[in-house]
């Protein structure tokens, strides 16, 4: 398309016309304009953009060369599904050219899909394999500590990637401590030193997580990420691993066999533990939780002790012997007023007796009855004295069954009670473990032991 004219003017070598930048520009971008106002481009998709405004940037791209192209919002949405990273595409457009910075790109108008691309063909052919050999498997996958007490990061000492992590933990979790293991991330060697960093991570084992980031890239650019042995080494990992490759949008062969795909690496080191705020609302309910069953656990054990007091003072020996002896106190009361009534009645009868018989007569019964009512004075007098031994034995009897049943008795013989911190009382080694705290109660008091030895029999 280039005649060796820029616009009408003619380029002699011996002219010694001077142009300014931005003439020189405009005259390329009338040039350049005019020549390509409509051309058709094979080529591979790299690097795609779909920012909020609508549109859509990609580089263009063959073994050779790579050229900048956009689709305008108008007719981005027709063509979104076509433009992925590794896609071969047959474009319609016009060249432009932005001369303030001498820059031109493709106007896409129209796009065909053409097949893959070179690297896609292999991205898919690995990943394929790799899956049938189970790398992918999600039950294989190592668990994400929830408290990591040493973190690693491997990626290079030079990338923003980096940079963006330590800045996410400065704020996340400064407590914890980082090791860097530095290796390339981009170009030749790059997935061999990646692959090492993670072997050496394991070898000297002083982390317990691995993040493996870097920032967003062409396919080239991540490519190091989409090797075999990259992939290998992250399976074969004692040590879970987060990759933060790339964009949102990005995704690499380590992705799939990491133990957890973060969509950035910023997002890889949030992924990596609980923030600190986040810890500090756990203690707070941790607290208010402990408090409240600790209150709980109180109030129990007072309503307890109180309950088990009323129930000891009920039953006391004391108590209970001073019941009977107020009751036998009170027969014995009842039982002298009915003879006394008894006895004066009776005399009362025999006074009236005398008093209308004839002494000289009545002499002879009188002694006669006399003798009866001694008889019958004695007799109740013995009946009186065998119910009050009868009324003594039963109220001895009930004194010596309380006193046997007391919980004082049997601690006087030697016994003991004991008891954990609850107040629940030990019946078997199976309710005690080593270094509990126990209370034994004896006769004349307690003694608090620990345990430190547990022997079944």
């Amino acid at each position: 398309m280039f005649n060796g004219t820029i616009g009408s003017v003619t380029q002699d070598p011996n002219a010694q016309s001077v142009y300014s930048v931005t003439s020189l520009n405009l005259a390329i971008k009338d040039q350049l304009e005019g020549s390509f106002f409509y051309c058709l481009v094979e080529g591979e998709v790299s690097n795609a953009a779909f920012p909020q405004s609508g549109h859509i940037y990609f580089n263009l791209k063959d073994d050779g060369a790579v050229i900048k192209a956009v689709i305008w919002r108008s007719q981005a949405m027709m063509y979104r599904a076509l433009i992925g990273s590794g896609q071969k595409v047959r474009v319609s457009g016009k060249i432009t050219v932005y001369a303030p910075r001498g820059e031109y790109q493709l106007i896409v108008s129209r796009v065909e899909e053409a097949g893959k691309g070179d690297l896609y063909l292999e991205f898919e052919a690995l990943k394929k394999r790799l899956e049938a050999d189970g790398l992918f498997d999600g039950a294989l996958k190592k668990p994400i500590p929830k408290h990591p007490q040493k973190i690693g990061i491997i990626t290079s000492n030079t990338a923003a990637a980096l940079q963006d992590v330590l800045n996410v933990f400065t704020t996340h979790r400064p407590d914890i401590p980082l090791i860097l293991y530095e290796t390339k991330v981009q170009g030749a060697q790059a997935g061999e030193e990646i692959a090492a960093a993670i072997v050496k991570a394991n070898q000297e084992a002083q982390v317990d997580l691995l993040l493996l980031v870097r920032g967003g890239g062409s396919i080239e650019d991540l490519w190091a990420f989409n090797e075999e042995i990259v992939a290998r080494a992250i399976f074969e990992s004692q040590i879970p691993i987060i990759t933060g490759v790339g964009h949102e949008t990005d995704t690499t062969i380590a992705d799939f066999v990491a133990d957890l795909r973060a969509p950035t690496p910023s997002m890889a080191a949030k992924y990596s533990s609980q923030s600190r705020d986040e810890l500090y609302q756990l203690l707070s309910e941790f607290e208010e939780r402990l408090l409240n069953l600790m209150r709980i656990k109180y109030e129990g054990t007072q309503r307890k002790l109180t309950a088990l007091l009323h129930r000891l003072q009920v039953k006391e020996p004391k108590l209970q012997m001073q019941t009977f002896q107020s009751e036998l106190k009170a027969l014995q009361g009842r039982l002298r007023e009915t003879l006394t009534l008894k006895i004066t009645h009776t005399t009362f009868q025999i006074k009236s007796l005398q008093a209308r018989l004839d002494i000289r007569l009545l002499q002879t019964k009188i002694e006669k009855r006399q003798e009866q009512l001694l008889q019958l004075q004695q007799r109740l007098e013995s009946s009186m004295l065998y119910k009050q031994k009868k009324w003594e034995q039963l109220v001895l009897q009930q004194i010596e069954r309380l006193h046997l049943l007391s919980p004082l008795h049997t601690l006087l013989r030697g016994y003991s009670m004991t008891s954990n911190d609850a107040g629940a009382v030990i019946k078997s080694v199976s309710q005690v473990s080593v270094n509990d705290e126990l209370k034994v109660q004896v006769a004349d008091g307690a003694i608090a032991v620990k345990v430190t030895d547990i022997t079944l029999l």
